[in-house]
Formats: structure tokens, sequence, C-alpha cells
């Protein structure tokens, strides 16, 4: 069925009326077209900032950022040369090196958030165990109260304030941070700690924030810790991405002493270099030997020796990822290292050991017989053993010693403070650093510098009754009296029973001159006890001595051994004594003077080299210590001969007499029936010396060294001993008895 569809038949809803637009506001328009026309002006000018930026950077700052995307990808690293090795005469090691791994920081790398940075400080303070340190900041001190607060620490601190001020003051200008006091223990930290509260500029901080302060923003990677254990090393190393900032290598080499304390004095030791030498040596320069890290030789052999030992760094150029981590090196860019040469000494070893061990016996009787008289303790020595026919020194021995290898791994504040208050001076090779009066043991000198002009012959003779009495040029009864170490005295004596016997009063005659002193009428004269008559002095006089001393035999003056820190001595004369404390020279200086005491000094290695002069005969060598340097591959590259610096300008028969006088002391002198070990088969000569200073009572002094020299076999000499054990007392009592094991030792007899 078909429907008809209309629209009235529909059952639709009524259209919708249709309501004509609003009419617009005035003025609106005008305002959107604004907003539209300054919202793009703001998008065209920060794209073209945009632009501006992207054209700088590819044009101007192209060469900058090319540069640090390439560091990004390639790094360079440095290749530590190995230090030379140190061998005794036979090839025995005495220092070498061991590989050890290092933790490293960059400051640059660390990251910039705190949460972050925080953790890998906790985790490396950990498991390295990182120290405390007290840390004066210097830009951090109040302005014209600087002084004050360092005062203030050194009383927190129980040390002079000079101490403290001194430390922080004498740093370089641009170092902000200067270290006080390192490795502090936990309650010493904490006490610091607290009192650094009210003291602005100092403060304790862990060792990773006080290298991370100190090289803020650097790129060169500093020490955090060194001598790590390699499986701790290979765990901080095997996530790089979760240390960033953390360099983990095995390149370090840590000096070893397998020998012991025994030849920390010959050898020293090794230490970090200081800023000041660093930037002596060249600073950043290519030419700088040197890198900010390395560890340079301190004393000995070890700085002696240092531009040979320390060898020549190379380096590598190595890829590295995003993450900074090293996936491949260079090709073409390597330079290897060249390692340092070995340095052979003349030290033999064995002997070493054996003269340390005499040496140390000889201490510790002249230390129990110094406690029983009630005498201040004894505990201090030298001995010496060298080749008088080429200089070569076979043991060298300073005790109390120390050892080096603590130095190395690193002292506290503590124990090194312990070391410098020790009263034996341990630091200190008295061998070639200590300055002694002679004592008796520089007769045999004055014996050939008055025979030599003609002062006294074989034939001369004094008489010696215990003393002589010096008048003075206003008290010719008067003056001043000068004992003989035997009180009844020697009677009347020669140059030959002088020397042997050691008499006093007859090197009072060789050394004081015939001359008329200022002010005075006739020539200088004294009085023997018991007899009124004047005898007058005809002696070399301190022009002479000086002379003899300085150009003959070398006193005044280093030696020249290959060590580092040998001191000079001192031989006196009127214008040093008026110079140095304001005073004129007498006769009484030059008598002391002749008998090796006074104001004369010198090192052990000084009166030893002169007494091999006179052993063989009459040539003087330079000592040596170090006998030829080898390449790593075991090449030698230079070998040390003796070097004779000169012949004495003494007479052959001079030299021989004196050596006869030598000869002498043991057989019939102040030596006698000393030598128990030794044997009679082994021809000794030698010379003891009492050497007295200090405070002096009724003509005697209170304090006096033991010394002890000898030479064997005396016909042809092939070893020197000289032995010196200080406040000692007599050297027949204690310095021969040393010497006695160490020739036994040498001679291969029972010590």
């Amino acid at each position: 069925m078909r429907t008809k569809v209309s629209r009235r038949g529909l059952d639709l809803p009524a259209p919708k009326s249709i309501v004509p637009p609003e009419t617009p506001e005035p003025g609106r328009d005008q305002r959107l077209t604004r907003r539209v026309f300054l919202l793009r002006g703001a998008m065209v000018l920060g794209f073209g900032a945009v632009l501006a930026k992207l054209g700088l950077m590819q044009l101007r700052e192209r060469p900058r950022y090319q540069a640090a995307a390439q560091g990004s990808m390639v790094r360079f690293e440095p290749l530590r040369a190995p230090r030379g090795l140190i061998l005794d005469r036979n090839g025995e090691v005495l220092a070498r090196n061991r590989r050890s791994w290092t933790v490293w920081l960059v400051p640059a790398e660390l990251p910039d958030d705190e949460v972050e940075r925080e953790r890998i400080r906790e985790q490396l303070t950990t498991a390295l165990g990182l120290d405390e340190l007290l840390v004066v900041n210097r830009p951090a001190l109040p302005p014209g109260n600087e002084r004050a607060v360092l005062d203030e620490l050194a009383e927190v601190l129980n040390v002079p304030g000079a101490e403290v001020a001194g430390k922080v003051f004498s740093a370089p200008k641009d170092q902000r941070y200067v270290v006080v006091r390192e490795k502090l223990r936990p309650e010493e930290a904490a006490s610091l700690r607290e009192a650094a509260k009210r003291l602005p500029g100092v403060h304790v901080l862990n060792r990773f924030d006080y290298l991370a302060a100190a090289a803020a923003g650097s790129a060169v990677p500093v020490a955090l810790a060194e001598d790590v254990p390699r499986e701790l090393a290979l765990t901080l190393a095997a996530n790089p991405t979760a240390l960033p900032g953390i360099r983990v290598t095995d390149d370090t080499l840590v000096r070893e002493y397998p020998g012991g304390p025994d030849f920390s004095h010959i050898l020293g030791y090794v230490g970090p270099i200081t800023k000041e030498e660093y930037e002596a040596a060249g600073g950043d320069s290519p030419a700088n030997p040197y890198r900010p890290d390395d560890r340079v030789g301190r004393g000995g052999v070890e700085q002696a020796m240092e531009e040979v030992l320390r060898g020549q760094h190379g380096g590598r150029w190595v890829q590295v990822d995003a993450r900074n981590v090293v996936v491949g090196e260079v090709p073409g860019r390597r330079r290897d290292p060249v390692p340092g040469l070995t340095v052979v000494l003349t030290i033999d070893a064995e002997l070493q050991r054996a003269v340390t061990q005499a040496l140390a016996e000889g201490i510790r009787e002249a230390d129990r017989a110094a406690r029983e008289k009630g005498r201040d303790p004894v505990g201090s020595g030298v001995a010496i053993v060298l080749d008088p026919r080429s200089g070569e020194l076979l043991a060298l021995v300073s005790l109390p010693t120390y050892d080096n290898a603590r130095f190395v791994r690193g002292l506290t504040q503590t124990e090194y403070q312990a070391l410098l208050d020790d009263p034996f001076h341990p630091l200190v090779n008295f061998a070639i650093s200590g300055e002694f009066p002679p004592g008796s043991t520089v007769k045999p000198l004055l014996a050939c510098a008055a025979l030599q002009e003609g002062v006294i012959t074989t034939q001369t003779t004094y008489t010696c009754r215990g003393s002589i009495r010096v008048p003075t040029v206003w008290d010719e009864q008067g003056g001043n009296t000068y004992v003989c170490w035997l009180a009844t005295g020697h009677g009347e004596i020669q140059v030959l029973d002088g020397i042997a016997q050691s008499c006093n009063v007859f090197f009072y005659n060789v050394g004081a001159p015939g001359q008329t002193p200022e002010g005075g009428t006739e020539p200088l004269h004294y009085y023997i006890p018991g007899d009124p008559e004047k005898h007058y002095f005809e002696g070399l006089g301190i022009e002479r001595i000086e002379k003899y001393l300085r150009e003959v035999f070398g006193f005044g003056q280093a030696t020249g051994i290959e060590l580092a820190g040998e001191a000079d001595g001192l031989v006196p004369n009127p214008r040093w004594l008026f110079q140095t404390l304001r005073e004129y020279w007498s006769v009484g200086d030059t008598i002391n003077v002749s008998i090796g005491q006074g104001h004369l000094a010198c090192t052990p290695l000084q009166l030893a080299c002169a007494l091999a002069a006179i052993a063989n005969g009459g040539t003087y060598y330079r000592p040596r210590i170090v006998k030829e340097l080898r390449d790593a591959a075991g090449q030698v590259v230079r070998r040390f001969e003796p070097e004779a610096v000169r012949q004495l300008a003494i007479a052959p028969e001079h030299i021989e007499t004196v050596r006869r006088g030598m000869r002498r002391t043991v057989t019939d002198g102040t030596a006698k029936g000393k030598f128990v070990r030794t044997g009679d088969d082994i021809p000794i000569a030698g010379k003891t010396g009492t050497a007295e200073y200090g405070e002096a009572e009724g003509g005697r002094y209170k304090k006096s060294h033991a010394w002890f020299t000898a030479f064997a076999p005396y016909d042809d000499p092939e070893v020197l001993v000289l032995v010196l054990i200080r406040d000692g007392g007599e050297g027949a009592t204690f310095a021969v008895p040393v010497a006695d094991r160490i020739l036994a030792t040498y001679f291969g007899r029972a010590a």
C-alpha cells in the first residue's frame, strides 16, 4: 500500500528558529590582531636567535666544539717509566719496583648532582678507608686576623704557633687549601672538627672532598688511593659508569727496599714531587721530565742519582666511548717509556749488615758503661769501611737508622714527629752529615804537615809531664793549663811514640807557633810542671794547619760522594772566629785544634778519606759509592773508575814515618792488646781518638766521642775502617773492639 507523505502528515519536530549573530563589540578585532602579531614576532625572534647561535657555533666556535668532541673520543694516557734498580756490588737487589693499583679522582668528571656525588664519596670512603685531613682554606681566613686563627689552631694541636703559620704562609700563593695534618685518628678528627667550628677557614675534610675541592674543575687525575689491593681495584674498575670521575689503573710502581733499614741512609727513599719542584723542572712544559704526581728521590743514592734513576715517561692516545670507557688505542700514537738505569753500588750488602751489627753492639756496650757512671745515654755512631786503593766504600753505617719503606707507604704526622723528636736523630746520616771534633785521630795529619814543613824531624823530642802551662802576656805566673790524657806524662817523646801514645803535649808543640803575641815582648812559650825554665813553641801555627787540613787532606769541603746531604765540616781560623763569635784568636785556640778539638769539625767520611791517603802512601781518592750504571738489558753504560784527586804534598818518607807511628799504636800504643778477633798474622795500623767537648771541669771535659781508625794489612793496605761512637767515651775502650769485629769479618775470621 502506497503511503503519501507530506510535511503536514509527518510527525517531525518543529524547525529551529534561526537567530541572527550578535553585533561585534567595538575594538575587539584590533586587540586580537595585535596579540597574534606579537606572538608571531616572538616566534620569529626565537627562531632567529637559535639560528644565530647555531651559526656562531658552526663558524666562530667550531674549533672549540670540535676539540671538545674529539676530546670526548680520544684521550692521552701517560705511560710511566720504571725507576731504575739499585744493586750492591754482588748483584743483590737493594731497591726495586712493584706494580700496584691506584684509584684516581678526576674532579672535572664528577657528577654535578649532589646526591650522586655523595653516593660516590661514601662508596669510596668505605671501600678504600679514606682518611680525614685537617685543612686550612687560606682565602677563608678572616682578613687581618689570619695569624690569630692559626695560633689558636696551634694551641689545639699543642704545637708552636710558628709551625702552623709557617706551613700555611709558606705554601704557594695559588694553593688555596693547605693540609696541616693528615691521617687523623677517628677521635682526633672528631675533636678537631668540633674545634674547627670556632676557627673560620679551618676544616676537617675527607680526602675525597679535599682533592675534589683543591683541584676543582681540573681534568688532571689526582691519586685518591695508592697501592690498592688487586681484588678491590678490579671491583671498582668493573663498572666505570657507576663511578663517574673515578679511574683505576695498574701502572703505578711502588718502590720497595728489600734490604731493610740497614741500607736506609745509603739509599734514601722516594716521595711525592712538590709543586715547587715540579714548577722548577719546567711546569707543564713538554720538556719537563716529571708529571705532577711523580715521586722523586729523597736523600741518599735515590736523590743523588735521581737523573739516571727516573727514566723517561712515555704515553699513548686511547679511544673512549661516551661513558669515558677506553675502547682501544689509537694506532701510531704511542711512545714507550724508557726505564731508568740500574745503579750498581760499591757496597757489599753482607759486609754492611755485619758492620751494622758490630757497631750496634759497640754502642750498647758504651751505653751500659755510661749508665753505670750516671752519664747521659749513648745511642748513635758511625762505621765506615773503604778500599784505600780506590776510594770505594764497602760499607757505610750510621746508627740509629730508620725504615725508608715507611716513607714510601706514608707516615702519619705523629710517626714523623716521633722521628724528629728522637734525641739520637735517626734521620741524620752522621757518616756524611755529622760534624764532629776528630780528636786525636787528626794527629797523623798534623804530624805529616809538621814533618813536611820541617817543624819537627824524627829525632825531635819534647818532654811530657802530664800538662803544660801557657802564661798570658799580662800574667807570666798565670795563664792556662793544657793537659795530656796521661796525667803522669809520657816523659821524653818523639814523633813515632807521639802518634802511638797519642801524647797531647807533643802535639801542642807541633801546633803552637813560634811567634810573638800582640802586645808581648817575647815569643810564645810554656812551662812544664817542676821546671822553671821557659820552653818556646816552634810549631805550625793556625795558618799552616789550615792550609794542610784544607788543601792536602780535604777538610772543610764536601768530598763529592754520590750521596745527598753531605756537610762541609769546619776548619777554623782567626777571621772565622771573629766574624762568627766576635772573639780574637789565641794560642789556646791553636793548641786545641792541634789535638783535634776546639772549633775544628769534620765528617767521619772526610777523616776516613784523609787517613786512607796516608794508608796507601799518598794518593787522595774521591770516595765513591756508585760502581757502574746498567741499562734495562743489563749492559754496562758507564763504569766509575777510581778518581785520584791529588797526590799529597808530603814527601813519601814523611808519610812512611806516620804510617810506622800508626802501626806502633796497635803493637805498643793506645790500641795494644785490643785486637782479639783479627789474629796476629794480619798486621794492623791505627789511631785512637777521644774527642772531648762541652763544659770543662778541672781542665777536662764532661763529654767525649770515641774514635778509632785502622788499615790493614799494614804493608799493602786493602781496607780502612773508621769507627765513631758519639758520646762513647774513650776510643780505645769502645771504638777499637768494633773495628776488631769488622776487620775479623772482612778477613773471614770468626767475629
